[in-house]
């Protein structure tokens, strides 16, 4: 049972300055944001911050646009920052501040506000950000910061790195699932229908995968392919990447499409209709999104063993230990071919889906209720 909370704190969201909190340009920051406040016990005094926007914003949080001070001097993320520091100088400081995705921000709004009470939303590797490289750097995070989540066990153990924890430091550094809510009761029924759904980057694998489906699909030709996604979340024209990717479809051109940034409902609309998807990250992916919403949609998944993605996807879809054309374009045809295979991994992925939104969000506020001293 959760705590009873008399006067509900103020928790504050600070977002990264890329980060566009709107329905069609949602990222899977924005997504993991919008889901970690709606129905949370602390949703009616929550604010999110962020760039100013020009569309209705994300979810039904409160939000609030910032104009970044001074970016041209320090850069848009600590220019966001400062921004924040002057409104809550006018206006308040909160009960918690979240710092979403920016260790520089975080470590900044610490040292200029020591008396905030302040917690670390990572969903990347810190190793490879500004104020979180070295170890001594993340040492004094892990010191500043009330509580640091995590998107995953991967990642908490990339923060860590060096890093020697116990007792109440190593309480701290805590694992927060991302989640994505279904939002059918049912399976839906599936085409012969493959997707890729993402950025359009190398480190997502997509050009592998485009060689993998040019290989297998002419055999099969009732079956269809979409690429859906940018090389960024917004419209923009296509890059010299995305056109390797056009190329190597090109013996498959009357089965695949290219869809290029499209908003949301209509991404969701196509992973309900995949019969298989396909997320082979190069990289070592913290979470990925698209993980999950694949599995949420029963659809066959074929992923990679990288990062964090076995923590959500072991015994739920194929894991190849190696992304390359060869390998994926022999899973490809075995979920083709074999029917019941290929309904064998649906049935699991369906079956066997504990990361809805209901799930996160009694991890986090669990969370929020240690770093804001409630107990009971």
């Amino acid at each position: 049972m959760a705590p009873i909370i008399p006067i509900i704190p103020i928790i504050h969201c600070l977002l990264p300055y890329k980060e566009t909190y709107t329905p069609q340009n949602a990222g899977a920051v924005a997504l993991t944001v919008e889901g970690g406040f709606t129905n949370s016990a602390f949703s009616k005094n929550a604010v999110v911050f962020g760039r100013d926007l020009s569309t209705p914003s994300l979810g039904d949080t409160l939000y609030k646009g910032l104009a970044p001070r001074q970016s041209w001097l320090m850069g848009k993320n600590i220019g966001l920052a400062r921004a924040y520091l002057h409104h809550i100088k006018q206006h308040g400081a909160p009960d918690l501040l979240e710092v979403h995705g920016r260790l520089q921000v975080a470590e900044y709004i610490g040292r200029k506000r020591p008396d905030l009470n302040m917690g670390l939303y990572l969903h990347n590797d810190p190793r490879d950000m500004k104020a979180g490289k070295t170890v001594s750097m993340r040492r004094a995070l892990l010191d500043r910061m009330t509580v640091i989540y995590c998107v995953s066990d991967y990642l908490r153990s990339c923060f860590l790195d060096g890093i020697h924890v116990s007792g109440e430091d190593a309480e701290k550094v805590i694992v927060i699932p991302i989640a994505a809510d279904r939002l059918l009761k049912q399976p839906p029924s599936k085409d012969k229908l493959i997707s890729i759904i993402g950025r359009m980057v190398p480190e997502k694998g997509m050009l592998a995968a485009a060689e993998a489906l040019a290989s297998v699909l002419p055999r099969y030709p009732d079956w269809n392919v979409i690429f859906a996604g940018a090389q960024r979340f917004e419209d923009a024209p296509p890059s010299a990447y995305e056109a390797s990717i056009a190329d190597a479809l090109d013996p498959i051109r009357e089965q695949a499409i290219m869809t290029g940034f499209i908003p949301r409902p209509e991404i969701m609309d196509i992973q309900n209709r995949s019969a298989i998807i396909l997320a082979p990250s190069e990289w070592q992916e913290p979470a990925g999104r698209v993980v999950i919403e694949a599995l949420a949609c029963g659809a066959a998944l074929i992923t990679s063993r990288r990062g964090g993605i076995p923590e959500y996807a072991e015994g739920r879809a194929i894991i190849l230990d190696e992304g390359k054309p060869a390998d994926l374009a022999e899973a490809l045809e075995r979920l083709i071919t074999d029917e019941n295979w290929r309904l064998s991994w649906q049935k699991k992925a369906w079956a066997d889906y504990p990361f809805d939104t209901a799930h996160m969000l009694a991890k986090l506020d669990k969370a929020r209720y240690h770093a804001l001293g409630i107990t009971g």
